[in-house]
């Protein structure tokens, strides 16, 4: 088993990120900014910091779980072989992380359990996760 390019892991992760962020957020902001998964995610922060502004945070989590999912990928690529394909089974794994995460907040009743709550953000972020981790895993080399 051979070692990580952690340069490249961080790189391509940085990559990542920003893909996921620029495929998604035109989406978020245009098309499903009055839903009921955005006003409970407003409503929930109103609530609990009024002056807290989400995308300080948000970019870079998003960077973050960039890197992460270059690093799943550069840990998998040894057993099912360098490629999209792969690089798709990481995205896959991060989005599902994600959505795990997201049905727990549900199931918390901080978001709304409905398809304009939960299933239309998930399936917007599904996409989204897959080709950011191939474009990203485009670059890496060990």
């Amino acid at each position: 088993m051979g070692k990580f390019n952690w340069g490249r892991v961080v790189l391509c992760g940085l990559v990542t990120g920003g893909v996921c962020m620029a495929l998604t957020a035109p989406i978020f902001l245009l098309a499903l900014h009055e839903t009921e998964y955005v006003q409970a995610l407003h409503a929930a922060r109103a609530a609990a910091h009024p002056r807290f502004e989400p995308l300080v945070v948000a970019t870079p989590l998003n960077f973050v779980a960039g890197i992460w999912i270059m690093w799943l990928y550069a840990a998998i690529r040894p057993r099912y072989g360098p490629g999209p394909k792969t690089a798709a089974l990481a995205g896959l794994a991060g989005w599902l992380a994600v959505a795990i995460i997201e049905v727990e907040l549900a199931l918390l009743l901080l978001l709304p359990i409905s398809l304009g709550g939960l299933a239309v953000p998930l399936g917007v972020a599904l996409p989204a996760m897959i080709v950011a981790a191939v474009v990203g895993a485009w670059h890496y080399r060990e």
